[in-house]
């Protein structure tokens, strides 16, 4: 009995001292970035290159090369070949993305510089400036590759990812835009 006890006692000890070894390698960052935003295919026809803003948490462990992140996005196009006149208001037709995203994402081995390599899809909400028009939710996907690096104490990231939109024929038909981000993780 008493030998059972102290197998118990070692078990309960060892598990509690694993788990929080477990619990220590877990990590997370969060980061904010920007750049440009650059329309491709149809909403290339009619927006010229914008900005992008993110905001993302990063959800990993140490030791493994995949992870989480999930993204709130925003994407904002200027109209082409805006004439103004001196009179009126300008016509120019901003069209913005909005979107949340979850993500998973694979870093290759690195020392100093890490290359990644990113994917996943979300819920994107779009809207075209004007005056009348409502915004829409549609779902849509994105992958791309980027690079973390330290920066200080800070580490930062560049990346561009392609992302599509899934939109009825009716409603436009899909959007694809890319966006190339700087940003730093904390």
């Amino acid at each position: 009995m008493k030998r059972l006890l102290q197998v118990i006692a070692i078990s309960v000890l060892a598990s509690v001292v694993l788990s929080n070894e477990a619990a220590g390698q877990k990590t997370y960052a969060l980061g904010i970035g920007g750049g440009a935003a650059i329309p491709v295919g149809k909403l290339g026809d009619t927006q010229v290159t914008g900005f992008n803003g993110i905001v993302a948490l990063a959800v990993g462990v140490a030791e493994l090369s995949i992870g989480l992140r999930f993204d709130g996005i925003y994407n904002n196009f200027s109209r082409k070949n805006v004439v103004s006149t001196q009179a009126g208001p300008t016509n120019t037709y901003g069209f913005r993305i909005a979107g949340l995203l979850g993500n998973v994402i694979y870093a290759f081995p690195g020392t100093s510089a890490k290359s990644y390599i990113i994917a996943g899809g979300g819920l994107y909400n779009t809207r075209l400036d004007s005056a009348g028009s409502k915004s829409e939710n549609h779902f849509g996907l994105n992958a791309g590759l980027g690079v973390t690096f330290g920066l200080g104490p800070i580490a930062s990231f560049l990346e561009s990812r392609y992302h599509f939109i899934s939109r009825e024929p009716a409603k436009g038909g899909v959007i694809h835009f890319v966006p190339i981000t700087l940003g730093l993780m904390f």
